[in-house]
């Protein structure tokens, strides 16, 4: 961290493969919350809008994580799990969640909005969680890189898909059956538009990860979801 300037705080972050790119976050610029510079860089960093982000999330350990929401996604959000909304994005905070160490790895992923549009998240993941040859439950060479990126720039960016799309989703979107929420019903056209594979982390080493998870937290196998429509032979 630039310790010797109060006034900004410089964050590297790099995809899988890439060196290390500044964020420099001046605390002296009062014309915007201070998250946006961050999204306004990423933006820059990875070539999609910041209008096309829904939030970028710090991971703080193996299994949490704070998240800001970006206040210039558009379409508006329909859905308000985006960000912690009571936590407040401030110098104090910044430097609390990189620990005295800058070092990021920089994990996108696509989400999709109860409006039906596709968004970019963004995680933040420490260098401590970080392996430079193997992945990590949060970090993923094989879908943490430029290549992979540009797919998910792909789908977010096009309008005439996500129209396309927006026809079949269907309502409700997580329906609740004797209160328990069952797996979402949009699944079927990410597979028809071969968007659930770019959805989900496909990685083997993250599959291992979560089944091993699952079998010591909650007595149950992990099963990953289907990524391709079934075909007939």
């Amino acid at each position: 961290m630039n310790a010797d300037n109060f006034d900004e705080t410089v964050i590297k972050v790099k995809l899988s493969g890439e060196d290390y790119h500044d964020i420099v976050i001046d605390w002296t610029d009062t014309s915007q919350a201070y998250e946006q510079q961050v999204f306004s860089r990423l933006a820059e960093i990875t070539g999609i809008p910041v209008e096309q982000t829904s939030e970028m999330c710090f991971l703080t350990s193996i299994y949490r994580a704070v998240g800001f929401r970006n206040k210039r996604a558009e379409p508006e959000f329909e859905n308000d799990r985006y960000g912690d909304h009571n936590i407040e994005f401030n110098r104090e905070r910044v430097l609390n969640f990189t620990n005295g160490n800058e070092h990021f790895g920089l994990s996108p992923r696509l989400r999709c909005d109860d409006n039906k549009h596709f968004y970019i998240c963004y995680f933040f993941v420490p260098e401590r969680l970080l392996d430079e040859i193997e992945c990590t439950r949060h970090f993923c060479h094989h879908s943490d890189n430029r290549v992979f990126l540009n797919r998910l720039k792909a789908i977010v960016t096009n309008d005439a898909l996500q129209s396309q799309m927006a026809h079949l989703l269907v309502r409700p979107r997580r329906p609740s059956i004797h209160g328990l929420n069952l797996f979402e019903r949009w699944f079927d056209t990410y597979r028809r538009f071969n968007v659930m594979q770019y959805y989900y982390r496909t990685c083997y080493h993250y599959y291992q990860l979560q089944t091993e998870r699952s079998r010591q937290e909650y007595r149950s196998r992990y099963m990953p979801p289907q990524l391709y429509m079934r075909t007939h032979g």
